[in-house]
């Protein structure tokens, strides 16, 4: 790849800065892809619908563990600061970036996505350019418990632009739903929850006779229905919600 100069700066638009730091890393063979709301964006073009349209302020992004160094030289060269406290305790699932000009942190999960569920992303970023395949962020978006009106417009957004499919890149892998949430009751559980979730918001704002997002929706929890369950699923559904089956992570701040 022919060399480029990269501005050592942050950009003040996310969206625009995102690309940059992606372009960075590909250019330097680093492994990194984005996940949430600006994934959706690069990906969805309904996100800039009028309907869907939402504010970017940070960005997370995935990586892998063995490549940990060079994406905190990568960070350093493009003009963000480490938290060595919390990169020291937990970088080897985890680094934390902060971009002193606009006041953003930039998360990178390595090797598995733990938040209220865990999401392992290894073997699958490789499957498109910048951001995690298109399943994994419908998954990254169904896993949160506590999901804000933001991300359930990025799983609308991302269920009108995309088919249902298997493994096309730009279909969502029905399969890979499944696999997910056949082998996990409280992953299944949460992502019963947000299903829910989004058919309300679809309805209320009236959205399904313009969005196709939906019969989408249907369609997918269908086949999620009706797929058949592990034992361990079917074992951790008759304790059901008298034990938590998701966490609550600890929102990264810095002082």
């Amino acid at each position: 790849m022919e060399s480029t100069t990269v501005s050592t700066q942050p950009l003040d638009d996310i969206r625009d800065e995102v690309r940059r730091v992606l372009e960075a890393a590909e250019a330097r063979g680093v492994t990194l892809r984005v996940l949430g709301g600006v994934a959706v964006f690069l990906h969805s073009p309904s996100a800039s619908h009028r309907a869907l349209q939402r504010v970017y302020r940070d960005a997370d992004f995935v990586g892998l563990s063995a490549e940990k160094r060079a994406i905190e030289a990568l960070f350093a060269d493009l003009g963000y600061q480490a938290d060595r406290e919390f990169n020291t305790l937990h970088g080897h699932q985890r680094l934390f970036f902060w971009d002193p000009l606009h006041e953003r942190q930039i998360d990178v999960f390595l090797d598995q996505l733990r938040m209220c569920h865990t999401l392992d992303f290894r073997g699958r970023l490789e499957r498109d350019r910048w951001t995690l395949p298109l399943a994994d962020l419908l998954l990254t978006k169904l896993q949160i418990w506590e999901a804000n009106e933001k991300d359930l417009i990025d799983i609308v957004a991302l269920l009108h632009d995309h088919p249902l499919g298997y493994g096309d890149e730009e279909t969502i892998d029905i399969r890979r739903i499944v696999d997910v949430l056949s082998t996990d009751w409280g992953w299944y559980r949460t992502a019963k929850e947000n299903v829910d979730r989004v058919r309300t918001l679809i309805l209320e704002r009236e959205l399904a006779d313009e969005f196709v997002s939906l019969r989408r929706l249907e369609e997918l929890w269908r086949a999620v229905e009706e797929a058949p369950k592990s034992r361990a699923w079917k074992l951790r559904a008759m304790i059901g919600e008298r034990k938590r089956w998701y966490e609550l992570p600890e929102e990264v701040r810095r002082d």
